[in-house]
């Protein structure tokens, strides 16, 4: 039996280095929120590759490529990247990028187990630090909590707000309650039904940036959820906001 030539062994090395070199990363997550037309809370496949992100909405629709019943709602390159924010506590992570002037955002809830390691992945890749929502400090988005309570149960009519700032507490300590209006760079609405006990409760949410226009709406689960659903669309959008220097006078 002959020996491989060196030619052919340095053949065979070159193709497995380019095989390697193309292999990508698949993830399976829940889509929180974002521009593109991927459905929230619907099931993505997420692929993590050097040259390019690509989120695969699991189901057949409408879409321009659509195979294996995935429909391509996103891809871009690393370098379009602006801003990746994470929780940890909340367990997200949004990705903001910007391709041909158009600004765009995923927000992601991964499994637990692979929110490191997706976070690590895109600071290795664009050379940027990921903001955490878990980190407090002074320089966060400062945000007023408004609610409504309704309901034939005592527990209903409750002061929501202490119970939204607990839950913000607890899983996204990057966040400023404030009751300033003025200074509210976020302004968070419940809208809270709870009749016959246990039987039947409803959250309605909706967040307002500065301006005061709408940047997100949801229905359902508790407050808890909501707020960490808040939690990560707050943190992506003030990590991809401009930020304005003014020049020294």
């Amino acid at each position: 039996m002959k020996r491989p030539t060196l030619s052919l062994v340095l053949l065979l090395l070159s193709c497995a280095s380019a095989f390697a070199g193309t292999q990508n990363d698949h993830y399976n997550v829940t889509m929180i929120g974002g521009t593109t037309k991927g459905s929230v809370d619907s099931s993505l496949e997420v692929i993590l590759s050097s040259d390019r992100i690509t989120a695969l909405q699991k189901t057949c629709g409408d879409g321009a490529v659509v195979f294996h019943c995935k429909t391509v709602i996103a891809q871009f390159p690393p370098s379009a990247i602006t801003e990746v924010a994470a929780g940890l506590a909340s367990n997200f992570i949004g990705i903001a990028w910007t391709e041909a002037g158009q600004k765009s955002m995923l927000i992601i809830e991964p499994r637990q187990k692979d929110t490191s390691v997706i976070v690590g992945f895109f600071e290795r890749v664009t050379g940027r630090k990921v903001i955490f929502a878990d980190n407090q400090g002074t320089d966060g988005p400062r945000v007023l909590l408004d609610s409504q309570s309704f309901g034939t149960q005592l527990k209903a009519v409750r002061n929501q707000s202490m119970e939204m700032a607990r839950d913000f507490a607890e899983v996204c300590s990057a966040v400023q309650i404030t009751i300033n209006v003025q200074k509210a760079d976020f302004t968070l609405q419940l809208n809270h039904i709870e009749s016959n006990g246990l039987l039947y409760r409803d959250n309605q949410v909706q967040v307002y940036d500065k301006d005061g226009d709408l940047i997100s709406g949801e229905e359902g689960g508790s407050i808890m959820h909501c707020v960490k659903d808040a939690c990560a669309l707050i943190i992506t959008e003030w990590a991809a906001r401009p930020v304005s220097v003014n020049p020294p006078k």
